[in-house]
């Protein structure tokens, strides 16, 4: 069985003396891993294509032997170009490919996950200073991919707008409500969200990565925004940022 596929690469490690393992990201197959054989040799089938982060098509092959992905020859798309030269930038474009990887997405939404992978490296190769939240906000649009993001425009008890005065997430339950709704409510874990926290919740799930760039907000409301989206991740998902990289809770 022979196909041609459009990916992201993810990862690329040494298999063997001259081979490759490739960690692939596509819109319809999700994430699947892939064989290069000769690859780290090879010039004329994978000519600058096999590098984390670039955007290849590749004829593959299905082995019958155990199913096996083997990448027959690839076409590179696109690539970063700014981006690898950019130390502070490519570090935020890690963490959020290290959060991908860990938390594997539903098959139905596959090539919406592809879409935000490869607008948040569009978006991290063309800002100059993007946003120190952009790996937030990207891990908050991730959450919301997974149906663990609340809602956040209308408290989820009276049903109310939520504005200015803020509002408070409850973990747990997975939902933000407002002040007065809050007081009726005890026990669990609360992260109180001012109106500013709130409209990065509400601009992780309606924006894009290009406006994530942009966010600039007060740095309370920024440890508000932080606050609830690590409390909701770690909750829902049992994941937490340690030593450089996510691991279970």
């Amino acid at each position: 069985m022979e196909y041609s596929d459009q990916v992201l690469i993810l990862a690329v490690k040494r298999f063997r003396e001259i081979d490759a393992w490739v960690r692939l990201l596509s819109p319809t197959r999700g994430v699947y891993t892939a064989f290069a054989f000769g690859g780290l040799k090879s010039r004329r089938r994978f000519l600058g294509c096999l590098d984390p982060l670039n955007h290849v098509q590749f004829k593959v092959r299905r082995s019958g032997y155990r199913g096996y992905h083997c990448l027959a020859e690839g076409r590179l798309l696109d690539a970063p170009r700014q981006l690898r030269n950019h130390p502070q930038r490519l570090g935020m474009a890690v963490n959020c490919l290290k959060f991908f990887e860990a938390a594997p997405v539903a098959p139905g939404s596959f090539a919406e996950a592809y879409g935000l992978m490869r607008a948040m490296l569009a978006t991290l190769d063309a800002a100059e200073e993007p946003s120190p939240l952009f790996p937030l906000l990207f891990r908050a649009r991730m959450t919301f991919l997974h149906g663990m993001l609340p809602a956040c425009g209308h408290c989820a008890v009276c049903g109310q707008p939520l504005g200015q005065t803020g509002a408070v997430c409850h973990v747990e339950e997975g939902r933000v409500a407002c002040p007065d709704c809050r007081a009726a409510a005890s026990g669990g874990v609360h992260a109180r969200l001012g109106g500013e926290a709130l409209a990065l919740l509400a601009s992780a799930v309606e924006q894009g990565p290009e406006q994530w760039a942009a966010c600039r907000p007060h740095p309370a409301a920024g440890r508000e925004f932080s606050r609830a989206v690590d409390l909701l991740v770690r909750y829902h998902m049992g994941l937490a940022w340690e030593q450089g990289g996510f691991v279970r809770a």
